[in-house]
């Protein structure tokens, strides 16, 4: 099973996960491009009985974004590394990003495009969803 790695910039904070990433998107509502600061957000979906912090927990807090929806970053650096939402749950939504080998892991979409940014021009193929 392939394990992959990931960190915050100021390297406070590493991770792993095994096993099968799903949901490889580009997510461009109002809400990503807040708490990214650019034209849209883009997470990687893993299992939670697949993921693991392998250093520095004590150094990540989390934001309660929505009622449902919790980001967490790096107390040091900032970084946005993870996010959940209680639609999904068992699930962990990783920056993709912050990880340090990503070969392999493309985006599958573009979601939320009905809210994304009016000045970024979406210019691939991936297909692209309004509302979800």
């Amino acid at each position: 099973m392939n394990t992959r790695a990931g960190q915050c910039y100021c390297t406070q904070i590493r991770y792993e996960f095994s096993g099968d990433p799903t949901d490889v998107s580009f997510c461009h509502c109002s809400i990503c491009r807040r708490l990214t600061g650019t034209a849209f957000g883009t997470y990687v979906g893993v299992s939670d009985k697949d993921f693991r912090i392998t250093k520095g927990a004590e150094n990540l807090t989390h934001y309660n974004v929505t009622q449902k929806l919790t980001t967490q970053f790096c107390t040091t650096c900032g970084v946005n590394l993870f996010t959940t939402h209680l639609d999904f749950p068992g699930k962990t939504y990783i920056s993709l990003g912050t990880l340090i080998d990503d070969s392999g892991i493309v985006p599958e979409c573009h979601q939320f495009v009905g809210s994304k940014a009016k000045w970024h021009q979406i210019s691939d193929s991936l297909p692209q969803y309004a509302d979800t």
